[in-house]
């Protein structure tokens, strides 16, 4: 088989100009998310502790940590960037992973190094949400496999190195050598560890800033004339099989008929996208029924098989637990406690919270899951039903299988760009935050990207 080479054919071949504007003002919004998500991320305590330890190491000053002004080696900051992007769970989503976060930091950091311009930032970007997305879909396991082995990082490698292949205008050899190098350096799918059942779940949850960086290198290391396996996603013993799943589709690797790009995601609520219909649920209540937490009695939530496996705990220890947990997520929204200080101990630690959220159950339900399993397991359709008794005694009910922020039901540009000043507010000036927007807007016409926040 010769997958690899017509993907890498493809990706060599791309070209701005045969973006159509749908494509271009797609990448242009996951592009200032993913920025306001760093930059937002790197007040969270993982943001901190990424960026303390890109300090001590040091490092030629060749890219800007997002929110800092901290300068330091362009692998670097992809990796404390990456890794600020994601903290808040936050970041965009696809059906198959979190792209913009591995993506967006790796080809803006090396773009900065180069003195890429705004269209070769977006084209390297695009690239790099092409690939992801194709490789991801490829090599999704099985249910049985994925409730068993399964890891978003270990595909989001090839999204970091094509963006990066495209910025380093490598040729075909050079991109094929990165490829290889980049698939021998993938992270394993470790989502089977990610913690559910350990004191809390680890720092390292879904592993995007590893390959961010880890891509970046691939393709920095092809230009100085490494090798990699040319054939790294091919055949029995391809990508696919290393990355711990139980087949491979390898049409999608292959399968150019369409921008994935348009498919991805942005989100509404800082939290893990398999909550989300349950919180439009409850957002509806509030809006249409004025629905407090004072007036609940009780939630009852039936989901899939994971949610009621996963999800239902209400006793955090970090942040990123409070992420995962689907009472304390209500709990936090019908609160209103502002999204971008969902990360705050005194916001999903505060009494009142974990009250309310004491009183959320989580259940599984067959019909449910039988229907995530009919919409192909995509985290923007995670079926949800909810049943609510208030302290009257009164009932209400929902349903949900769509998500806010999906394609199909997508923020509106103010939601977008009120998320952004929200998620800045704290490290931009206004003055700078629509300095931000308004460059990222025509960013296909910068001749660069350095001071894009001056």
């Amino acid at each position: 088989m010769d997958a690899t080479l017509n993907l890498a054919k493809w990706l060599v071949g791309l070209n701005f100009d045969d973006l159509s504007q749908d494509v271009v003002a797609k990448c242009k919004e996951l592009i200032l998310d993913s920025l306001a998500c760093g930059i937002g991320g790197s007040q969270t305590p993982l943001g901190v502790m990424a960026l303390e330890l890109a300090k001590e190491m040091g490092g030629n000053p060749q890219a800007t940590v997002w929110g800092s002004g901290f300068r330091t080696s362009s692998p670097s900051a992809a990796f404390v960037n990456a890794t600020a992007a994601n903290a808040m769970d936050y970041d965009d989503t696809s059906p198959v992973g979190h792209p913009g976060s591995s993506v967006v930091p790796a080809v803006w950091a090396l773009g900065e190094q180069l003195g890429s311009n705004g269209k070769s930032i977006i084209e390297a970007c695009v690239a790099g949400y092409e690939v992801t997305a194709r490789v991801a879909s490829a090599i999704k396991p099985s249910y049985q496999r994925y409730r068993q082995i399964h890891g978003i990082g270990s595909a989001q490698i090839f999204g970091a190195v094509a963006g990066c292949s495209k910025l380093l205008k490598h040729d075909l050899e050079n991109t094929l050598n990165a490829f290889g190098i980049a698939g021998a350096s993938a992270p394993v799918a470790h989502a089977g560890k990610f913690g559910w059942k350990d004191k809390t779940i680890g720092s390292i949850k879904d592993n995007v800033a590893w390959p961010s960086e880890a891509g970046m290198r691939a393709a920095l290391l092809a230009g100085k004339g490494y090798h990699g396996s040319e054939s790294i996603l091919d055949g029995e013993h391809g990508f696919w099989i290393m990355a711990g799943s139980d087949q491979c589709d390898f049409r999608q690797l292959t399968d150019f008929g369409s921008f994935r790009i348009l498919q991805v995601s942005l989100k509404p609520y800082p939290c893990c996208r398999w909550i989300h219909t349950t919180l439009d649920i409850i957002g509806q209540f509030m809006k249409e029924e004025g629905l407090k937490p004072g007036a609940i009695s009780g939630i009852k939530v039936f989901s899939t098989e994971a949610m009621a496996d996963c999800f239902g705990g209400c006793s955090p220890k970090t942040f990123i637990d409070a992420q995962f947990s689907l009472p304390i997520a209500i709990a936090l929204k019908l609160h209103q406690i502002a999204h971008q200080d969902w990360f705050r101990a005194e916001s999903w630690n505060n009494p009142q919270v974990l009250d309310t959220a004491g009183k959320v159950k989580v259940f599984y339900a067959e019909e449910q899951q039988n229907r995530f399993l009919e919409l192909k397991r995509q985290n923007a359709r995670i079926p949800a039903k909810v049943e609510i008794t208030t302290s009257s005694g009164s009932k209400l009910a929902g349903y949900s299988d769509l998500a806010w922020g999906a394609p199909e039901k997508p923020l509106s540009k103010d939601d977008r760009l009120a998320k952004c000043k929200n998620l800045t507010r704290n490290l931009l000036s206004p003055g700078q935050q629509d300095s931000l927007i308004a460059r990222v807007e025509v960013l296909d016409e910068l001749p660069g990207i350095h001071d894009l926040w001056s």
